[in-house]
């Protein structure tokens, strides 16, 4: 689900709680699970917008070096290569 997504839920729940749930008896129950479900959603967007990191692509530099320094390699080791390059760069 994507963080846009979840904000939408949450409001939509921030929404329907403050209809005065709270002023009628029989909606306790209703509004308890709101609550829960906002808290759950608030946890969720904290989380992701954590793990959301801009993609670094790999620069002219690194893909020369590549080249040099891969012309003698399997196509699988090339690739095993490449994928430490990103990886490198992206973490």
């Amino acid at each position: 689900m994507s963080i846009e997504a979840m904000r939408q839920a949450r409001n939509a729940f921030v929404w329907n709680l403050n209809t005065d749930l709270d002023n009628i008896p029989a909606c306790d129950k209703w509004a308890k699970m709101l609550r829960k479900n906002i808290d759950a959603l608030d946890k969720a967007i904290a989380e992701s917008e954590k793990q959301q990191r801009t993609w670094v692509a790999l620069t002219k530099e690194d893909i020369a070096y590549l080249g040099i320094h891969t012309t003698d390699m399997y196509p699988d080791e090339f690739i095993k290569f490449v994928e430490a390059k990103c990886r490198e760069k992206n973490t």
